[in-house]
């Protein structure tokens, strides 16, 4: 007997051994994502868990805080960047890259499932330091049960739209309901993307070469917004997205202009709303575009002292079930191959995309910070409709950022 549970002993102190050894042979890694939305958390943690589930050896520790970008930025002067973090469409991140800071992916097996010209967009002096993984397309959300009842239909030129606005306020309907509090400065980007696929204009501006009273972007951003502002709920300056959601929601307004990442937001709030997101038609009449952007990108840092378990969850992300499982709770569209996106309320914007009738996100060439300071002369637009004010604010604006 004694020597039984002298064996079982002995026994019980090996497992233990086992156990702390175990533990510490587990490798964990730090990933700070980059979206706050609730179905962009519930999609990476349900594919983090998945990953962690089956690599006992790496745990995968999700990190999501208010202003990623910020504190990324702050980490990054402390050079103490996250093992892996995800980021949006910025010049601050090629200069992370520049700087060293960010692991160079050219070449890595798995970005072979990457659709190649998305990622052909996200190289940077021909090279890759962030995987990308699913887009953000801008337009118009109609209600399109508004518009049956109205006897209107869905518009496909300005006119079209500045006409279905005309009857919709003869029924006592908004045109539009707009988060104007915090979100112009978004829409103006989005719009003058439509409007141009450059930033030749912002340079000729810049070098003094062209007026701004002659620039299509300026001019033909501004016109159209004071255009939409007339059709705009008078309480829109005041009013963030909750508050858009509830005109839209309440059949007060019949229509709002935002991404599809709303469009999660709006089915939760009632699953059978009869919506639709459409292009937003051109205002100088030229073809109407989809405002696209790469939203989600993954990078690994330079200096994580575990390069190769990184990459091994890349490899994971970059599977098509991963991300068909991400994409079905996320809602994006998504860039890895033989991932399946079919969603009924976009079907118009899936199929302008399809055609190729879509237009890259200027911010992806901006200066960084030139869309928050330039949204900051579209807010005083809207707010007093003063367009000499708006020239002069955005050749302000220009030159500083593309001159300093």
């Amino acid at each position: 007997m004694k020597k039984f549970l002298a064996l079982l002993l002995a026994a019980m102190m090996l497992l233990s051994v086992a156990s702390f050894a175990s533990a510490d042979d587990v490798v964990e890694l730090e990933f700070l994502y980059h979206k706050s939305e609730t179905d962009a958390m519930n999609a990476m943690q349900a594919v983090i868990n998945q990953f962690n589930e089956e690599n006992p050896g790496i745990k995968v520790n999700f990190v999501q805080i208010p202003d990623a970008a910020t504190v990324l930025q702050t980490r990054a002067t402390q050079n103490d960047l996250p093992d892996m973090f995800g980021v949006t469409t910025s010049t601050t991140y090629e200069l992370m890259f520049e700087n060293g800071l960010i692991m160079d992916l050219t070449g890595q097996p798995f970005l072979d499932n990457v659709e190649a010209s998305t990622l052909a967009l996200s190289a940077y002096q021909g090279k890759i330091y962030r995987m990308p993984y699913s887009l953000s397309c801008y337009g118009l959300y109609v209600r399109t049960d508004i518009f049956e009842e109205n006897n209107i239909e869905l518009p496909e030129t300005w006119e079209d739209l500045m006409a279905a606005c005309e009857k919709l306020q003869a029924a006592g309907i908004y045109g539009f309901g707009l988060p104007d509090k915090d979100m112009v400065y978004q829409r103006m980007e989005r719009m003058m993307s439509m409007l141009a696929n450059n930033d030749d204009e912002f340079k000729a501006i810049a070098a003094g070469e062209m007026d701004p009273h002659d620039s299509k972007v300026l001019k033909g951003y501004a016109e159209a917004s004071l255009d939409i502002a007339k059709y705009t709920n008078p309480e829109s300056k005041g009013a963030g997205y909750d508050e858009s959601y509830q005109l839209f929601l309440n059949k007060q307004a019949a229509m709002t202009i935002n991404g599809q990442w709303s469009l999660g937001t709006l089915l939760g709030f009632d699953p059978d709303l009869k919506i639709a997101m459409i292009p937003l038609p051109n205002p100088l009449g030229e073809q109407s575009n989809v405002i696209v952007s790469i939203d989600t990108s993954f990078c690994i840092s330079a200096n994580t002292k575990h390069p190769e378990e990184c990459l091994k969850f890349m490899e994971f992300l970059s599977k098509t079930e991963t991300a068909q499982t991400y994409t079905d709770t996320e809602g994006s569209p998504n860039v890895i191959k033989g991932v399946v996106y079919n969603v009924k309320e976009l079907e118009k914007i899936n199929d302008a995309m399809a055609a190729g009738h879509t237009a890259l996100s200027l911010n992806a060439v901006w200066p960084s910070g030139l869309r928050k300071a330039l949204g900051d002369a579209a807010t005083n637009l809207i707010l007093d409709g003063d367009l000499e004010a708006f020239y002069a604010d955005a050749q302000l604006t220009i030159e500083d950022y593309y001159n300093n």
